[in-house]
């Protein structure tokens, strides 16, 4: 591909990237769990309550965040834009890959 059009391409990668929100690095994971509550249904043999956890990685250790109801579809989207972002990103990658061996391609050629 032609460095004009990489850059073309580049340059939507990053209109792409201006449009992303507020993200939130982390993968959500529906389980279930007794509540503590030696009064609920859990507690006896009833249904367990369905539970959204945020897990992520921080210096090689995983951190979990328990999510209330109430947000739950707040962080779904922010861990949606983060990934999202991650998209772009190898895009982004792997565009100015191919724009470096297109130069390295034309220096060559200029060496010549």
């Amino acid at each position: 591909m032609r460095i004009d059009k990489l850059n073309k391409k580049r340059i939507e990668i990053l209109r792409e990237i201006h449009k992303i929100g507020p993200f939130l690095e982390g993968s959500l994971c529906a389980t279930t769990k007794r509540c503590g509550n030696s009064k609920c249904r859990c507690a006896r043999q009833g249904p367990i309550h369905e539970t959204m956890l945020l897990t992520w990685k921080e210096e090689g250790t995983t951190h979990t965040l328990y999510v209330p109801k109430d947000l739950r579809e707040e962080v779904e989207e922010l861990v949606g834009e983060y990934t999202a972002l991650k998209e772009q990103m190898k895009l982004m990658s792997r565009t100015q890959r191919e724009i470096l061996i297109a130069s390295r391609h034309r220096s060559a050629r200029r060496k010549v």
